[in-house]
């Protein structure tokens, strides 16, 4: 349990936002935004990214150890394709 705890202070303290009175619909964001933003901005929608789709799928699990390679992925993706919907990007990118 304090190793989740720890974790879970970890996740938050790299993914710390400043707070903003603003409203973000990800299905409105395209793969070329990933290049504009910055790593904190990044990192936060990457995380929300993966809550979605794990939420989606049911799981409720955490694989830190492949965050980083999934990340890569997508980065990859989305170089490749910078039209695509983020969403869109990381729904492919994770059912291969």
């Amino acid at each position: 349990m304090k190793k989740m705890t720890a974790v879970a202070l970890l996740a938050l303290a790299a993914f710390t936002v400043e707070a903003r009175a603003e409203t973000i619909d990800l299905a409105t964001v395209k793969c070329s935004d990933l290049a504009t933003m910055d790593a904190n901005a990044s990192g936060f929608m990457f995380t929300w990214l993966l809550g979605y789709q794990s939420g989606t799928a049911g799981t409720t699990t955490m694989d830190l150890g492949a965050m980083e390679d999934l990340g890569g992925k997508i980065g990859e993706y989305c170089a490749a394709n910078p039209d695509v919907g983020l969403l869109s990007a990381t729904t492919e990118v994770m059912s291969q």
